[in-house]
Parts: C-alpha cells; sequence; structure tokens
C-alpha cells in the first residue's frame, strides 16, 4: 500500500525522503527528515511517533542501524511496520516486520534505501534504487526519478492517490 525512499546527498549534506500510497495524506505519517541528523519513514499500519523517534535516536548518536534496533526492543506492535533510516555517515537500514501486509520488498544502497509493502511486484524498491543511483541534480529530482521508476514498475497493488516528498 506503499512505496518510498529515504536518501541521502554526500555533495550538498541534504537528506530527503518521498512517499506515495493509495491512503490519504500518506506524507504527513510517514516520512519525516531533521537538517543535519538524517531522515527516517515508518508504514504499513503506519505510527507516525516511529520517524521523529528514529530522527531523536540518530540525533543522540545512534547510528540508522543502532536507532532502529532500539525501537525493535521498545516498541509494541513493530512486527507490523517497515522502518527506513539514512544518516550522513553510516548505511542506510530497511527493518520490514515479519506481520507487514502483503507484497512485501526493501533495497540498500550506499547513499539511499528504498522499500514498499502491499506491492504490485517485488521489483519496485530495486527499480526506485536504480533510478536513484543513475539521475543527477538537485536530491529532489532524484527522489521524484525514483518515485516515478517506482510507479512505472508496478507501484502499490492499488491506486496512488496521496504523495509527498521532503527534503532538509
Amino acid at each position: 500500500m506503499t512505496f518510498s525512499i529515504v536518501a541521502r546527498c554526500p555533495a550538498t549534506g541534504q537528506f530527503g525522503a518521498a512517499v506515495a500510497s493509495s491512503s490519504p495524506a500518506v506524507a504527513s505519517r510517514c516520512v519525516r527528515g531533521r537538517r543535519g541528523v538524517g531522515a527516517a519513514a515508518s508504514q504499513n499500519i503506519t505510527d507516525p511517533d516511529l520517524g521523529p523517534m528514529l530522527l531523536d535516536l540518530m540525533a543522540a548518536g545512534n547510528t540508522p542501524a543502532q536507532a532502529v534496533a532500539q525501537l525493535q526492543q521498545q516498541r509494541p506492535f513493530i512486527d507490523y511496520r517497515q522502518l527506513m533510516a539514512i544518516d550522513a555517515h553510516n548505511p542506510p537500514v530497511v527493518f520490514t516486520g515479519a506481520n507487514a501486509l502483503g507484497t512485501l520488498a526493501s533495497v540498500v544502497g550506499t547513499h539511499a534505501a528504498c522499500a514498499g509493502n502491499m506491492l504490485h511486484n517485488r521489483e519496485v524498491p530495486a527499480a526506485m534504487l536504480a533510478a536513484f543511483e543513475k539521475a543527477e541534480g538537485a536530491l529532489a529530482e532524484r527522489l521524484m526519478q525514483a518515485m516515478l521508476a517506482g510507479q512505472a514498475a508496478g507501484g502499490e497493488e492499488g491506486p496512488v492517490h496521496s504523495a509527498g516528498l521532503l527534503v532538509y
């Protein structure tokens, strides 16, 4: 029901995230960013508190992997969620809980991670990452190219009704 990307631009220090879904107002619930810290996404039976919590943990000095691991230990119903996080220096991370819904897939690159649930097919995140890595220009443009590639690869099972993109 959702596909998304979190990314960084090592040249500018910017972080960004983009998301699309058949759910209304998806960006307001799923993607977060913080200048100087990173970007985070929480999706699949969304808990809007998880993105800010990931950013708080990273701001306190945790790597994205450590931040996600802490939430796995602390938060109820985490097995229903998909999480992504990226900071300036560490590898991006994706977590998909054992009870996440539908066709699931994720992929991690050097400067971006892509994930989705209730996807039309498992190739959507890989198409997104390939497009991001191939794209040139501003981070916002590269994020948009990734989202367009995800939609062209099949997107989610239902029609997209909501999308959002943020850059910090």
